[in-house]
């Protein structure tokens, strides 16, 4: 059955639908105040700001990943734009010391995040290294904070933190860090606060959405001789169990083995008749077709059919 996303283990992977389209998050970090989602993918190019000033809650990048109509938040549907919730998370501008919490629903992880040595105390912020090598399947945390753009290339990916008065902090395409003007082009990982109740979809083929409503449909079903008889069957009761399963439909036959089955509704699971009275192949062949429709891990368990012969 479905889970909250706070059931979720970190370093998983849960898609969130961008203008339609399923892309991949990780799952970085999980407390009281949501599950921080770090997009898989680096997205394309943006820079920090106009002029070269590493004021990060006054930035040009933190206006575009908030803003509803026109930034990065605009790719999301309604419903994804519910589970979203705002966290405060700490800036500093450089020179400070001691930092200031803003309050913001998306934003770039800090340097203290991906790297040991954070800058100083006035950037208390966990190292989530260790989550992405989970999630790349690595020891080796250079490699796990390397990103890849949709080309499938290595590129260097901005952060929050200042480094001067006129750079910000960047992980480089070797899993390094480095700084750079605020002016320049760099690829982006924006980080999704996420209410941690939001209820995310079973697996399916290997994905997990971030809410059942975003998962796609997929068909459930299988068709299959039961048993074989030297009588006619002439009436059946259909037993099953469904879990995660709508669009329900089940239907028995007694001549299965023919090119065209006749076949009968048995989906109320309430004795039902054949009419059927012939059969192409030696002995009466009773057959289930049992189908149904899930956004998860749907499934039929023990699907059975007792008959009465002539």
């Amino acid at each position: 059955m479905s889970k909250t996303i706070s059931q979720i283990n970190l370093g998983t992977e849960i898609y969130l639908r961008e203008n339609g389209e399923p892309v991949p998050y990780i799952l970085i970090k999980k407390d009281a105040v949501g599950c921080v989602l770090l997009r898989a993918v680096a997205d394309a190019g943006h820079r920090m700001n106009p002029t070269n000033t590493t004021v990060y809650e006054t930035s040009e990048m933190d206006s575009y990943l908030n803003n509803d109509e026109s930034g990065f938040m605009s790719r999301f549907d309604a419903s994804t734009k519910s589970a979203i919730v705002a966290r405060s998370i700490p800036t500093y501008s450089f020179g400070d010391s001691e930092c200031h919490y803003i309050s913001r629903k998306c934003y770039l992880l800090s340097f203290g995040e991906l790297f040991s040595n954070a800058v100083s105390a006035v950037e208390p912020e966990k190292n989530i290294a260790g989550v992405l090598a989970l999630w790349k399947g690595t020891q080796d945390i250079n490699a796990a904070r390397i990103a890849l753009n949709a080309s499938g290339s290595a590129v260097y990916w901005w952060l929050r933190s200042p480094n001067s008065a006129t750079n910000f902090f960047y992980v480089s395409n070797s899993g390094s860090s480095g700084a750079n003007s605020a002016t320049v082009t760099g690829s982006v990982r924006p980080a999704l606060n996420v209410a941690p109740a939001t209820i995310v979809s079973d697996e399916v083929d290997d994905k997990i959405y971030l809410s059942p409503s975003l998962a796609e449909t997929h068909a459930v079903e299988f068709k299959g001789k039961v048993v074989e008889s030297a009588r006619r069957p002439t009436k059946a009761v259909a037993n099953y169990n469904a879990t995660n399963l709508s669009n329900i439909s089940v239907k028995v036959c007694n001549n299965y083995g023919d090119v065209e089955p006749v076949w009968v509704d048995a989906t109320a699971q309430t004795e039902i008749i054949f009419t059927n009275q012939t059969k192409e192949t030696e002995s009466y062949e009773i057959g289930i077709w049992c189908y149904g429709e899930s956004t998860g891990y749907g499934y039929f368990e023990e699907p059975r059919v007792i008959f009465m012969e002539v």
